[in-house]
């Protein structure tokens, strides 16, 4: 046992409480104790990590540590998921749409068209009545490529958008789309035209968005459908929701929402065992800190908190030949190595509270509807130090006398940079990697990424060796084998370490395009078989994510049906019109 993971158990031991947590993705069983909620009040919701902004538009969009998680009590998408399972439902669409029920329709030309009937009783939280035309105007803002809105996959796709009349909203795809049904908030996220379309015209005549962009309505003046508004905004401190008495679902059971910034995950903590935060959900606490949680509040009962997984975290090589350190990174067998150098179920047992079954032998997480097609894909690349010496020495590595790997053309040593994001979870799973490539002989150096360079996009494409990262959960890892690559010409967005192959893009072209659940199985399961025999990325383990609920709170006992805000729709906060004090 490495030293780094014996100071960690030592110190589970030490802080632990003996009661067992929760299993991945169940509840505890208090999960649905108490009864007698009332309505009217005010809780506080805990993020992590200052607030640019309400919706992702800004050279800071890219918000963390929870925001985009508590989304849906301000705003709305076409589609959520149902209160106790992944299936999707109509939010401000009426219905789903499908090709059973006539709303998705291939067209003759290869295209497909895709109708949204939208509820008719929704209005904008100042009382205008929304309509199929605010979508028309949310997709001519957020698509257009001098506004700096990110927007996930579909966009790219879609050829035009229409409005035949105030509650038909339709999309006109390239081709067959796999995912209509998924459109929720933080994949296409509806704007209002009576409020913003006078400040895009201007942007239109004279191209300069800088007063767009800086308009108080995406902060203290923010408007939208979800049951709560903006009441008052410091970015830095508190965001305050009031219930909006005209909300379509009904008037929420609570009068208020106080979203409460804080900078440090242990001062975040300390407010939730002390009571004065009544909820946070999931990347708000560091996976340490919510395994301690789960253990406190079930002795104490102060609380209710779930475990869940989410993304897959993996290793990822920079692809640029300019940028990265080792050029021999580019030989699968060199990355089939450096992947059986890494015992992952010790590493996830030390970063995740013991947790050894988290360890991850594919790209998807075992929650995921097409787990089965990618299960154990990289098992053939399990722990096997002496195969990956061997490896290396097969491909020209030797071991000099100082215990390093020296290349025999010319003596280089075998240089391997990892980089991730600075805090305590990515320092040890970054000294964790480290130690065991140096066991190779492996020069293997930890770069964490300074927090002045953690939203700067150019700085985290240009790693110059490895990153220790993950994408949004269910299929968002796929994000790291397709295109665009991130470069100057799109503002450093997109696929961040460069990799760029047509087999794997052609692969991705056809699970997303693939409109059958069967068809759509046997395209993933295609990609998993190239990501074993390629190794485009490594994947390590599937991360644990922790939400929570103070005693004096009825919510989250819908966390079943929820997902991670990035996962397309459905996610935690998307019935907080329900939440309520006992």
């Amino acid at each position: 046992m490495p030293k780094w993971l014996l100071g960690f158990v030592l110190l589970i031991v030490a802080c632990s409480a003996t009661t067992p947590a929760s299993s991945p993705g169940g509840p505890p069983s208090n999960a649905s104790s108490g009864s007698g909620a009332r309505a009217g009040g005010a809780i506080t919701v805990a993020v992590l990590n200052v607030v640019p902004a309400m919706a992702p538009i800004g050279a800071s969009a890219t918000t963390s540590g929870g925001f985009p998680s508590v989304a849906e009590l301000h705003s709305e998408g076409l589609i959520t998921s149902a209160e106790h399972a992944r299936q999707p439902i109509g939010r401000l669409a009426a219905r789903v749409p499908s090709l059973d029920n006539g709303d998705v329709v291939l067209l003759p030309d290869g295209r497909m068209r895709v109708a949204y009937a939208l509820r008719q009783d929704v209005t904008w939280q100042d009382g205008v009545p929304f309509t199929a035309q605010d979508l028309v105007f949310s997709y001519q803002l957020e698509s257009d490529p001098g506004i700096p809105f990110p927007l996930q996959d579909p966009f790219n796709l879609i050829q035009a958008v229409e409005a035949p009349d105030a509650s038909t909203f339709v999309m006109y795809f390239a081709r067959p789309y796999y995912a209509p049904d998924q459109f929720g908030l933080l994949r296409f996220w509806p704007l209002p035209q009576h409020l913003l379309e006078p400040a895009y015209e201007r942007y239109l005549a004279t191209s300069n968005a800088e007063e767009l962009l800086n308009l108080p309505y995406w902060t203290s003046e923010y408007i939208n459908t979800g049951p709560f508004r903006v009441t008052s905004f410091d970015p830095a401190d508190t965001i305050t929701l009031q219930a909006y008495d005209g909300y379509f679902l009904g008037r929420p059971r609570l009068d208020t929402i106080h979203i409460r910034v804080f900078t440090d995950p242990n001062t975040l903590y300390a407010n939730l065992l002390a009571g004065t935060v009544d909820l946070f959900l999931e990347n708000t606490l560091p996976a340490m800190l919510g395994f301690e949680l789960l253990d406190r509040w079930a002795q104490s009962g102060a609380g209710t908190a779930y475990l869940r997984t989410s993304a897959q975290r993996f290793l990822s090589p920079q692809v640029r030949p300019d940028v990265q350190v080792e050029s021999s990174v580019a030989d699968v067998r060199v990355r089939a190595a450096l992947y059986e150098a890494i015992d992952r179920e010790e590493l996830v047992a030390g970063l995740q509270d013991g947790h050894r079954e988290l360890a991850a032998y594919e790209i998807l997480a075992p929650h995921d509807p097409f787990y089965d097609a990618t299960k154990d894909a990289m098992r053939p690349f399990a722990y096997d130090p002496g195969r990956a010496q061997a490896t290396l020495q097969d491909v020209g590595w030797t071991t000099g006398q100082d215990g390093s790997l020296h290349y025999a053309a010319d003596g280089r040593t075998f240089r391997a940079p990892i980089t991730a994001s600075a805090g305590s979870q990515g320092d040890q799973e970054l000294a964790a990697i480290a130690d065991y490539w140096r066991r190779l002989g492996i020069d293997a150096q930890e770069a964490p990424v300074p927090a002045a360079q953690a939203r700067d996009p150019q700085y985290r494409a240009l790693y110059a060796g490895w990153e220790a990262s993950s994408q949004a959960g269910g299929d968002g890892i796929l994000g790291r084998l397709e295109g665009p690559v991130a470069s100057p010409a799109t503002r450093w967005q997109g696929n961040r370490g460069g990799y760029d192959d047509p087999r794997a893009q052609r692969l991705i072209d056809i699970y997303r395009s693939s409109l059958t659940p069967d068809a759509q199985f046997q395209a993933m399961k295609a990609i998993s078989d190239f990501v074993a025999a390629e190794l485009p990325f490594l994947v390590l383990y599937s991360t644990a994510v922790h939400l929570g609920a103070a005693n004096r709170v009825q919510a989250l006992q819908d966390q079943d049906g929820g997902d991670s805000a990035g996962r397309g729709y459905g996610s935690y906060s998307r019935n907080g019109h329900l939440w309520a004090l006992r």
